[in-house]
């Protein structure tokens, strides 16, 4: 993203944003059909308010992209008639017409992504614990909400938290339950979160500590599935009462496929109640794992994508090259899913165990998928004939079906497909664009 001063930058963008939308309106009377790539909404993660934001972390479902914003400072209580000091995290959620969903507010602030579950929002925050937000807390008002500042008292008024669950525990066996804001930040925490309608599975250190989805009840955990406390999120699926993770071998299950025990890391199935369903040795750390349909897919450390079902019996193998973080995955069954490396974007069916198409010639920014294809989008250089930011579309056969330019004025820093748009996001603005073909600056009678 090139520099600019965001104030000023923002101004503009939401003046070229409402003469975007003035002029698509005002042709709309004539037949005009806006066409792939051209702005829908604008919309703003700031709320203007006093508190100062900071990381932001996002999550996206197919009819909503949710944003976890940490923010503090300090807010005056009108009840108590005194300023308080405020460390939490904004839970909010838009939709593809760009309606506000959700706002709500996690009592802690965020430590790594958020999970969507079919009912939650589940957001691990400071202090080892797990916060899951009720997505359909629709019955808002966020004029009227007054920032929480993390008291217990506080966190028990809060409705729209479905559960809080404290994962890490201190040495002494008991939940890290840290009393104050100062004491959660240097508290151990958690690394990450998977979900499904079931499970919600936290890397609690040198734990995986899996909660039931919908009462935040312990599931069960694995002590000492990552000894050296190097566990990633980016290494555990979660689909339905299943768990697949890379975890320290137990006993013999460290023997080798050659058949040596180098004990190490095993590839594990786990059950809805801890148990190690089917294990397999490794020949190599996995770098990620990801569910496609009946798949589950591993990328090695070093150039293999490797395909294995539910049992983890091997369905497939490819050598491609250098292997980026976890993929998107999309379609119908969930079978297809990309990914971009090295300038290059890939296509794998997972169901037939096949590349379907890579291409070499597309933008290298950040890539959104959806039923439709994928999408990616880069900043222009500033130099040239690629001096513009832009976007391309490709369908699921690997063709191109529609190129644009963005906005204005507008930059990405990520990108997202949600019900029918794509959401780009630039510093803290949002902005909507059309994503099906249409006829760009064309009349129909």
């Amino acid at each position: 993203m090139t520099d600019r001063n965001p104030a000023r930058g923002a101004t503009r963008r939401r003046f070229l944003a409402a003469a975007g939308s003035g002029v698509a309106g005002a042709l709309a009377g004539c037949g005009y059909r806006p066409g792939g790539g051209d702005l829908a909404w604008e919309s703003s993660l700031d709320t203007g308010g006093l508190l100062g934001p900071g990381a932001t972390r996002f999550a996206v479902a197919p009819d909503r992209l949710f944003a976890v914003r940490n923010q503090s400072g300090r807010t005056y209580d009108f009840d108590a008639e005194t300023w308080r000091n405020v460390e939490n995290a904004s839970v909010t959620a838009v939709d593809g017409s760009g309606t506000t969903r959700l706002d709500a507010e996690t009592e802690r602030q965020a430590v790594a992504p958020p999970a969507v579950t079919e009912t939650s929002v589940v957001v691990p925050v400071e202090g080892g614990r797990v916060t899951a937000i009720d997505r359909e807390a629709a019955g808002f008002d966020p004029g009227a909400r007054e920032p929480t500042g993390g008291t217990e008292s506080e966190e028990a008024e809060a409705d729209d938290v479905r559960w809080r669950a404290d994962v890490v525990e201190s040495e002494g066996g008991e939940s890290n339950e840290p009393e104050g804001a100062n004491e959660s930040t240097s508290s151990p925490g958690i690394d990450g979160v998977r979900a499904s309608a079931r499970l919600v599975v936290a890397v609690a250190e040198t734990d995986l500590v899996a909660l039931d989805a919908e009462t935040g009840d312990p599931a069960f955990r694995v002590t000492g599935a990552w000894p050296d406390g190097d566990g990633s999120a980016d290494r555990i699926a979660v689909d339905g009462d299943d768990v697949w993770a890379g975890v320290a071998a137990t006993g013999s299950e460290g023997r080798s496929e050659g058949g040596s025990n180098d004990g190490g890391t095993v590839f594990a199935r786990f059950g809805s109640t801890g148990e190690r369903r089917v294990t397999r040795s490794l020949s190599a750390d996995a770098d990620w794992l990801a569910v496609a349909g009946d798949t589950i897919v591993m990328g090695e450390a070093g150039d293999r994508l490797v395909g294995y079902d539910r049992d983890l019996a091997r369905r497939f193998e490819l050598h491609e090259g250098s292997l980026p973080g976890r993929p998107q995955v999309v379609s119908a069954d969930g079978s297809r899913f990309y990914y971009s490396t090295g300038g290059t974007v890939r296509a794998v069916d997972a169901a037939a165990g096949e590349l379907s198409w890579e291409r070499s010639d597309l933008p290298g920014g950040p890539v959104a998928v959806d039923q439709e294809g994928m999408y990616v989008a880069e900043n222009g250089s500033g130099f040239g004939t690629e001096s513009q930011s832009r976007t391309v579309a490709v369908g699921a056969d690997g063709e191109d079906r529609w190129r644009a330019p963005l906005p204005e004025g507008v930059g990405v820093d990520e990108l997202f497909a949600v019900g029918g748009r794509l959401i780009v996001v630039d510093d803290g603005e949002l902005y909507g664009l059309h994503a099906t073909p249409g006829e760009r600056w064309s009349l129909v009678g």
